[in-house]
């Protein structure tokens, strides 16, 4: 039995709040739901609901398919767990393979102790980073700072590796299916977010990494048009290299073969996967590594075949060109050192990328599926006389690996987005390292690498892992730094900070940001290219403006 099997019968009222009950009790559109209470961060009690159905659960016929409406239940939801979906920690032993199919649940965090439907509070649906392969709404994305605040936390689950992204380019198996699980995320937001005391019409998309490019592609699809209404992408857009899966077609053959499908039709191919144990196309995901666990994305999001429910149609760098992006308010960042993610695994072996190099960089850069075997060598000599004056060393290397998957389509990201739109579009670069840092999870070392991916997270989502006691007087100020932009942009889509003039980016060719050095030390700065941009466009990978369309048959 899974866990979602837990009832305790209650009797139902008809008012839909429940009165003298020891924990948080209301009645949504499938049923009556019972969470917990919590403690913020300052000492505020809230309710949580964890592990509330948005969708059915996507196994046997329903496996690769896309998200269903939840069924109805009787009794009452025992809102207290944190399912993980399936998922591969490749190259962490103790791990192996984790979660389960059944997944399909998101998280709510309100700031009171009786709920209202008259609150109207404003509302975040927090989309997780992982590569689109690892993670879950509990992953990093604590509710404590956020409930000192007047707003409503939503975080989710979706599917990832090859149950969320698998795609043979046709109507058979389209592909999206995790970002379509965002959709129906959202459209469960919609219609059952006002019995917890939240605004409907005043949704925020925040996403860190692989969730923040999640949160750019729902500008660009039909689907999630009038779902949310200002979005935030930390380190991650719709343009970066990783977000976008390429051979998709050769991926789904290969995991077929793997496990013992046919390849001859997609139909036969994908009957068959549905009956292979999810275990075994999990543990399949290893081979798709090229060297140790890059590229970090081997599977993620497809331009789709036009057909009824597809996500989207078109590149998205050709959509931005074109004016074809939700004009509503947009912020996005990066991180100063951003390539610590994935450049840590590098860090206590650094003679493996001299020796190596030209084995390992198409894999880390994502371009071995982008250019032909005729032209890697000469790619690859290019990248290292740009980024390796003499020997090559790990500090160079991440540099490297931040301008090539973060930085540089993060900058023409924003300034495309800002000529297409009348809303705005704010950047910031942070440079703070606070006293913990993500760097201390990916390379096990707690010196001073520099401000990595993902820190900023831990600004406005508390992270146990790192920030469990009570933060440091300089990170205290950063926290509020964060939580006082942030709110008043899901209030009104303008990041407004104390004391900081805080510009949108303009319709030019240099990017205007807001240079985040300390909570002291911020300031308004320019960059024509930021991540070496001009330097990577001149290198012509199949990508963004030299995408080409899929096929059109398998």
């Amino acid at each position: 039995m899974t866990f979602h099997a837990r009832f305790l019968t209650i009797l139902v009222f008809a008012t839909g709040i429940f009165a003298n009950n020891p924990f948080p009790t209301l009645e949504i559109s499938t049923g009556v739901l019972q969470g917990t209470y919590k403690t913020s961060y300052n000492g505020r009690k809230f309710s949580a609901f964890d592990g509330v159905p948005y969708a059915r659960p996507p196994v046997g016929e329903l496996r690769f398919e896309a998200p269903k409406e939840p069924y109805n239940w009787t009794g009452t939801w025992i809102a207290d767990t944190n399912p993980l979906c399936i998922q591969s920690f490749v190259g962490v032993k103790e791990l192996g393979v984790s979660g389960e199919e059944d997944c399909l649940y998101l998280n709510i965090y309100v700031p009171r102790e009786e709920l209202s439907h008259k609150d109207n509070l404003d509302v975040i649906l927090h989309i997780h980073g992982g590569a689109f392969m690892l993670g879950s709404g509990h992953f990093y994305a604590g509710p404590e700072y956020l409930m000192d605040e007047e707003v409503i936390l939503v975080t989710i689950n979706y599917r990832l590796g090859p149950f969320g992204f698998l795609s043979t380019e046709d109507e058979i198996q389209p592909g999206n299916n995790g970002l379509k699980d965002q959709v129906q995320a959202l459209k469960w937001l919609r219609k059952n977010i006002k019995y917890f005391g939240g605004n409907p019409d005043s949704v925020t998309l925040t996403g860190m990494s692989a969730g923040g490019a999640s949160v750019h592609y729902h500008y660009f699809s039909p689907l999630s048009k009038g779902l949310f209404h200002r979005g935030y992408s930390q380190s991650g857009t719709a343009l970066n290299p990783w977000a976008f899966q390429e051979a998709s077609l050769d991926k789904a053959k290969r995991l077929a073969v793997s496990v013992g499908c046919p390849i001859d039709t997609s139909l036969n191919l994908i009957h068959c996967l549905k009956s292979r144990s999810a275990y075994s196309i999990t543990e399949a995901v290893k081979h798709f590594f090229g060297y140790g666990v890059l590229p970090f994305s081997p599977f993620g999001p497809v331009i789709e075949k036009k057909h009824d429910g597809a996500f989207i149609t078109e590149h998205p760098y050709k959509m931005l060109v074109n004016h074809q992006v939700a004009d509503i308010p947009w912020i996005t960042s990066v991180t100063e050192r951003e390539g610590i993610f994935p450049g840590a695994y590098f860090t206590d072996e650094p003679s493996v990328l001299e020796a190596d190099f030209y084995t390992i960089a198409p894999h880390a850069l994502d371009y071995n599926y982008t250019i032909s075997e005729a032209y890697k060598l000469s790619i690859t000599d290019k990248i290292k006389k740009q980024y390796f004056k003499e020997s090559i060393n790990v500090h160079d290397f991440i540099t490297l690996l931040g301008d090539r998957h973060f930085k540089a389509d993060a900058g023409i990201s924003a300034k495309l987005q800002a000529k297409a739109n009348k809303s705005p579009v704010y950047f910031y670069l942070i440079s703070y390292r606070g006293e913990r840092s993500f760097s201390e999870l990916f390379t096990e070392r707690t010196d001073d690498l520099g401000t990595s991916h993902a820190d900023d997270i831990l600004y406005y989502l508390h992270y146990y892992a790192l920030t469990s006691g009570k933060l440091s007087n300089a990170d205290e100020n950063m926290k509020s730094i964060f939580l006082e932009f942030l709110v008043n942009f899901m209030r009104n889509g303008k990041p407004k900070i104390s004391n900081i003039e805080w510009t949108p980016v303009n319709n030019t060719n240099t990017l205007h940001y807001l240079h985040i050095n300390s909570p002291e030390d911020m300031y308004m700065a320019t960059d024509e290219d930021l991540g070496a941009q001009r330097f990577w466009s001149k290198l012509s990978l199949r990508e963004n403006s030299n995408y080409d369309e899929v096929k059109d048959e398998l």
